[in-house]
C-alpha cells in the first residue's frame, strides 16, 4: 500500500455576527445578507448570534451555527423593539458566553448601540467590529428636550468606543469621515452600499395598485417608505404636500410602513384638506408589496430631518426607489449627495425647508417629460454599483479583513 502525502490543515477564520434581529429577519432586512453569508461559508466558520425572532431561516449553509438568546423580539412593533434594544444589555454577559465558546477570531455587530460592541470586546478578548451610521438613540429620543444631555454623552461613549474597535462597515463616506474625524485609522473603515433586492424592487406595471389606492393614471403620486419615527420629518412632509394641494389637486401621498409617529401621523393626515388624498399601508407582510407600491407612485422621497444622525446616512429607501426606475427626491444631506447627482439621476431639496420643497414639486410637475432620462439613469446607476452579487462580497471581504487585523 502507497503512502498517502501529507495534507498540510488550514485552520478556518473563526466570525460571529451579533445582531438584534434573528437570521430570517436579516436576510429580509438586508439583501445581499443571503450571499455573504454564504460566501464566507465557503471560507470561515461562521456563528449567527441574535434574539428570537417570529421564525426560523429557510436557509443554513454548512459551516454555519445559529443561536438565539432567550428575548424574542417583534420587529412589527416599536414599543417592543425599543424595550427589547435596551433589554439586550442585560443579556450581553450570556451573549459574551456563547461567543467564547466559539473562540471567535472577529466579532461582528451589524448596528451600533452604545457600548455593546466594547462591552463585548472587553468580556470576548477578542476583535470586535460594528456596522455604523444611523445613531438609533438620537433618533428614538431626539425631539424631547430633556434628552439633550443624554444625546451628548451617547456621542462621547461613541467616540470612546470607535478608537477601541477593529473596524466598521458604513453605508456612506461621510459617515466613514466622522470615523477618521474621531481618529480611527482609515485601514480600519470600509464603504459597503445597501443592494436593493432585485426580486422586489424593479420597474414594473402597478396600475391596478395604484388605482386601487384611488389615484387616476395622471395624478401625481408621491411616496415614501420606511420606518415612520420622528427624525424622518414625516409630520412637515404632509404639511408640505397638503400646502401645495391647493395648486395641485391632482397630487396624492402614499405612506408606506409604521413606526411611532404612525398613529399621530394618522390624525395629522385626517385634519388636512387633502385627507382623501393620503394612503397610509401600515406596515406590509413582504418587502416585493413595497416594491409594488414604489412602481404604483411617481416620485419617491426619501425624506430625513437636518439632524446630525441624519446627515450621514444614505437611506436604504432611496436606491429602492431607484431601482424602480422613478424620480427620486431627498433633503440636502450629506450621504443622501453620495447618491443623488442633482438633475441626472435625482432632485435635492434644502433640508427641513417647505418653500425649497415646494419649489421643486413644481419643477417637476412643469417638466414631466423631462422624468424619462432622470428615471432611466437612476436604473442604470443601481445596474451598475449596486448588484447584490458585488456588494456581497465587498461585505465578506471587508469582515476576513478585520478578522486578519
Amino acid at each position: 500500500m502507497s503512502e498517502q502525502p501529507d495534507t498540510p490543515v488550514t485552520e478556518r477564520t473563526r466570525i460571529a455576527i451579533f445582531s438584534r434581529y434573528n437570521l430570517a429577519e436579516q436576510y429580509d432586512l438586508a439583501t445581499e445578507f443571503r450571499e455573504v453569508v454564504r460566501r464566507l461559508a465557503a471560507r470561515a466558520e461562521v456563528f449567527h448570534l441574535s434574539l428570537r425572532g417570529p421564525r426560523s431561516p429557510d436557509e443554513v449553509p454548512e459551516h454555519v451555527t445559529v443561536s438565539e438568546l432567550p428575548i424574542s423580539v417583534n420587529r412589527k412593533s416599536p414599543r417592543d423593539i425599543m424595550v427589547k434594544t435596551f433589554l439586550t444589555y442585560l443579556t450581553l454577559p450570556l451573549a459574551a458566553r456563547r461567543l467564547r465558546r466559539f473562540r471567535a477570531d472577529l466579532i461582528f455587530l451589524t448596528e451600533c448601540f452604545p457600548l455593546w460592541a466594547w462591552l463585548l470586546k472587553v468580556l470576548c478578548r477578542t476583535r470586535v467590529a460594528s456596522g455604523y451610521g444611523d445613531w438609533h438613540i438620537h433618533n428614538i429620543f431626539g425631539r424631547y428636550w430633556w434628552s439633550r444631555p443624554m444625546l451628548r454623552l451617547v456621542e462621547a461613549v461613541d467616540r470612546f468606543e470607535a478608537r477601541r474597535l477593529k473596524g466598521f462597515l458604513c453605508r456612506a463616506e461621510s459617515a466613514g469621515a466622522r470615523l477618521q474625524s474621531w481618529g480611527v485609522e482609515p485601514d480600519r473603515i470600509r464603504v459597503v452600499r445597501d443592494a436593493p433586492d432585485p426580486t422586489a424592487f424593479f420597474p414594473r406595471d402597478e396600475s391596478a395598485l395604484r388605482a386601487q389606492c384611488g389615484f387616476a393614471p395622471d395624478d401625481v403620486v408621491l411616496l415614501y417608505h420606511g420606518v415612520m419615527h420622528q427624525g424622518k420629518g414625516l409630520d412637515k412632509l404632509i404639511h408640505w404636500v397638503n400646502e401645495l394641494y391647493g395648486e395641485f389637486p391632482q397630487l396624492g401621498l402614499l405612506l408606506v410602513g409604521g413606526g411611532r409617529e404612525e398613529a399621530a401621523l394618522r390624525e395629522l393626515a385626517a385634519t388636512l384638506a387633502m385627507k382623501e388624498h393620503i394612503v397610509f399601508t401600515g406596515w406590509l407582510e413582504t418587502i416585493k408589496e413595497v416594491g409594488a407600491y414604489c412602481n404604483a407612485a411617481d416620485i419617491c422621497i426619501a425624506m430625513r430631518t437636518g439632524a446630525e444622525a441624519n446627515d450621514k446616512v444614505v437611506p436604504g429607501a432611496l436606491l429602492h426607489a431607484m431601482a424602480c426606475k422613478k424620480i427620486v427626491i431627498g433633503p440636502r444631506l450629506r450621504g443622501i449627495g453620495e447618491i443623488i447627482d442633482e438633475g441626472r439621476n435625482g432632485y435635492m431639496f434644502e433640508t427641513d425647508n417647505a418653500e425649497d420643497f415646494k419649489r421643486l414639486i413644481r419643477k417637476l410637475v412643469a417638466e414631466r417629460a423631462d422624468w424619462p432620462r432622470i428615471q432611466e439613469q437612476a436604473h442604470k446607476d443601481i445596474q451598475d454599483h449596486h448588484s447584490v452579487e458585488a456588494v456581497a462580497r465587498q461585505y465578506a471581504e471587508m469582515l476576513e479583513h478585520f478578522a486578519g487585523l
